[in-house]
């Protein structure tokens, strides 16, 4: 990915609706350009574009951080891909300190984590213990709707 690229993913992020005619005029480069490098940066993988929304207008949805520990650390990238394969799952990292990684799952309010925890989580061998942190307040998070 070259600076180029990595200009035309910033505009994107700040407006996903941006025309291919509006990224040329504001990068000073042809509408072909930038039409061939989304194509290819979408094609390799390496973006895509989502609809996202501010947490506190979906009431009926909780942002949840799962610290969690392994039984061992072989299993690290192993046990992080099956976390992040979850269906509620949106962000799995790998952390230092006192949790092995920190789950970002985006639920349900109120029975939500009981259900992640007992149908998906519990799916994933290895896990020795978790830690739930309900967010109370988000500052500059939008999140992705899952689907139900």
């Amino acid at each position: 990915m070259d600076e180029l690229d990595k200009k035309l993913l910033m505009q994107l992020s700040t407006d996903g609706r941006l025309k291919n005619s509006d990224l040329a005029e504001k990068l000073s480069v042809s509408e072909g350009t930038v039409r061939n490098r989304l194509k290819r940066l979408s094609e390799s993988g390496d973006f895509r574009i989502t609809a996202t929304v501010n947490p506190e207008s979906v009431s009926n949805r909780q942002l949840v951080l799962l610290g969690v520990n392994i039984a061992t650390s072989r299993e690290l990238k192993k046990i992080s891909e099956q976390i992040s394969d979850l269906p509620d799952v949106d962000a799995v990292m790998i952390t230092s300190g006192r949790y092995d990684m920190i789950i970002e799952v985006w639920l349900e309010f109120k029975t939500g984590l009981i259900r992640f925890i007992d149908e998906e989580l519990s799916s994933v061998q290895g896990i020795v213990s978790t830690e739930s942190f309900m967010v109370m307040k988000s500052y500059n998070k939008w999140l992705n709707i899952q689907k139900d």
